[in-house]
């Protein structure tokens, strides 16, 4: 007899659902199979069993414009295990030319009392200083295994120059260290934002203009060169434009070592929200594009041009967005989202946009995969960590900020009509959250996951797994 069994539910398995009972055992997933018995058992029938998700890409406590983003590591984590994620990746933030491994002291000194689920970090810089240098090949041994740069934000010191990128992604590769790359052309937004800037021209409705779509595909074309001269496996983050994720498609085809996201803000928002009074509400970047964007992006996600879909997550109140002073040089940017990434892309399983098996992998196995957590998390497989959602595939549900647990005062997707909502989640066997009785989890009861490095057969494949 087993400590846990979920009975009846529809378990992920296989890449596909299977009805089955599924056992815990302490923290781990102990079976997967038919009529076992528990010493407590819950009834699943008509539920989805589902690995818990995996963000790779939030932002807690970054100061940005003269504001903080508004979740801090609890209530950010918090919200996480509502919305049925189990597993984030943050980041680092070097200070001046400090080495990765004394940013990652820091962050985590101020992320390990606070984390309410399992999380990790991305290292960050944008000085390749020798201390970095210095520090890199130990980066590994300290459970970090992804290096962060941008190829933009040059006015603030963080952009890349072909000379960072050689010298960055050679010692990369020698190292066994994973390369996310902010993909704009940082000299083109700069030009265009300075031109904006001499004719007065900085209201919300410049944003797009001042970043437009070729700036990522250009930035995402040349990354991608330099994948295949140097050998450096390559995740580009928040691919904002189907155009984009199908030239990044296209690179993998042609043999770089790259993969991407894109993020809920860019499947289900038009430029359009940028009009209006509350248009910087939808400040973000890359920015918001058209709808002809949006379409082709579900598109480009059902072929498995992208591998998965994080959020970037940086929520700020309307007072830290109404601050901007008119100007788009001045805006907090960001939107909220960790709570809301499952519902939203599972919601595409019910629209038909993706298969059941498409979303799991962009929220769950992919991602994992990826940045080394996988079988650990990620799968329902026997032995490994019971992060679990049981998601509720037929009730009607209406976004709503009010019912949120983001520690911000709008949604960007308010009113938003979604099929299915997470019931219930489960942290390393225990219930953190159900939708009868809230938040039933602890701060600090997450934990720093240590990584490994990422699945290389995922790269080497020409085309991502089906």
């Amino acid at each position: 007899m087993f400590e846990q069994v979920l009975k009846g539910g529809q378990v992920f398995w296989g890449d596909t659902l299977i009805q089955a009972d599924l056992a815990i055992e302490g923290s781990k997933i102990a079976a997967v199979g038919s009529n076992l018995k528990g010493k407590s058992e819950l009834d699943a029938t008509g539920r989805w069993i589902l690995p818990g998700a995996v963000d790779v890409h939030t932002h807690f406590s970054l100061p940005f414009a003269g504001a903080i983003s508004a979740d801090d590591f609890y209530s950010g984590s918090v919200a996480a295990a509502c919305g049925g994620v189990t597993t984030f990746i943050d980041f680092t933030a070097q200070a001046g030319d400090e080495g990765v491994l004394d940013s990652l002291k820091r962050r985590r000194e101020q992320a390990d009392p606070l984390v309410a689920v399992d999380y990790s970090l991305h290292a960050c810089i944008g000085n390749y200083s020798a201390k970095v240098a210095e520090q890199l090949p130990l980066l590994a041994s300290h459970g970090v295994t992804s290096l962060k740069i941008f190829m933009a934000y040059g006015k603030s010191g963080l952009m890349q120059n072909d000379k960072g990128l050689l010298n960055i992604m050679t010692a990369c590769r020698q190292h066994g260290i994973l390369v996310t790359v902010h993909a704009e052309n940082g000299c083109l937004i700069d030009l265009l934002t300075d031109q904006a800037a001499e004719a007065n021209n900085l209201g919300i409705e410049s944003l797009p203009l001042t970043r437009p779509v070729f700036s990522e595909t250009e930035a995402i074309r040349r990354i991608a060169d330099f994948s295949r001269y140097t050998g450096c496996k390559v995740y580009v983050v928040h691919v904002s434009s189907g155009e984009g994720a199908q030239i990044l498609g296209c690179e993998r085809q042609r043999g770089a070592h790259i993969a991407g996201e894109t993020c809920p803000q860019y499947l289900y928002l038009d430029e359009k929200s940028l009009s209006g009074p509350t248009g910087h509400f939808y400040g973000c970047c890359p920015p918001i594009r058209s709808k002809n964007q949006q379409k082709l992006l579900w598109q480009r996600l059902a072929a498995n041009d992208l591998a998965v879909v994080a959020t970037d997550h940086c929520p700020f109140t309307t007072s830290d967005k109404n601050s901007w002073q008119n100007k788009i040089t001045s805006l907090p940017m960001g939107l909220p989202g960790i709570e809301t990434l499952p519902l939203l892309v599972l919601n595409g399983v019910h629209s038909e946009k993706i298969s059941l098996q498409q979303a799991v992998k962009a929220i769950s196995e992919n991602p994992a995969r990826i940045f080394g957590l996988y079988p650990q998390k990620g799968s329902l497989m026997p032995g490994t960590d019971a992060d679990i959602m049981v998601y509720n595939p037929d009730c009607n549900h209406e976004i709503s900020v009010a019912a949120l647990h983001m520690r911000t005062d709008y949604s960007p997707y308010e009113g938003l009509q979604c099929r299915g909502c997470n019931e219930m989640t489960i942290l390393r066997g225990k219930v953190v959250y159900s939708r009868q009785n809230g938040w039933q989890g602890e701060k600090g009861g997450g934990r720093f996951v240590e990584r490994h490095a990422t699945d290389a057969e995922f790269f080497i494949k020409k085309g991502l797994p089906a």
